[in-house]
């Protein structure tokens, strides 16, 4: 694993990558999973206080976009806590979006990249490469 800061353009293009498609997989290399983590704390409201309720709908709106992701919303908001995405107070009640720990995993640059844009996208051109593909083989 490189210790090499993930900079915005790598976050977008590992990011069409890894959501764009129809497989149903989360990605098991480390540095694909923080950046899905950052991406899903970019889509949270940076300072913004949240319930548990309020952040699992947050991240069900961030994976109905990112449909390659097989992992549900409870799943991936206890993924972000326990990775310093998500900042839980001591009662467990309120959350609110994080950075990740160990601070070298992002450029600044990262905080730039709208994750629901890049996603959208690539998933927009993924369809337009799929049904070109079929117009080619019904020919």
């Amino acid at each position: 694993m490189s210790n090499e800061p993930i900079t915005a353009d790598e976050m977008r293009r590992r990011l069409a990558e890894l959501c764009a498609g129809d497989e149903r997989w989360f990605p098991k290399k480390q540095r694909d999973r923080h950046i899905v983590m950052a991406a899903a704390t970019l889509w949270m409201e940076q300072g913004e206080v949240y319930n548990e309720r309020e952040v699992t709908e947050r991240l069900a709106e961030f994976l109905d976009v990112c449909r390659a992701l097989q992992i549900d919303a409870v799943s991936l908001r206890r993924e972000l806590v326990d990775h310093g995405y998500l900042d839980r107070d001591d009662a467990g009640k309120f959350y609110s979006a994080g950075w990740g720990s160990p601070g070298w995993w992002f450029a600044e640059d990262v905080a730039s990249v709208d994750p629901i844009e890049v996603v959208s996208k690539a998933h927009e051109e993924w369809v337009a490469r799929r049904e070109a593909r079929r117009a080619a083989y019904l020919g």
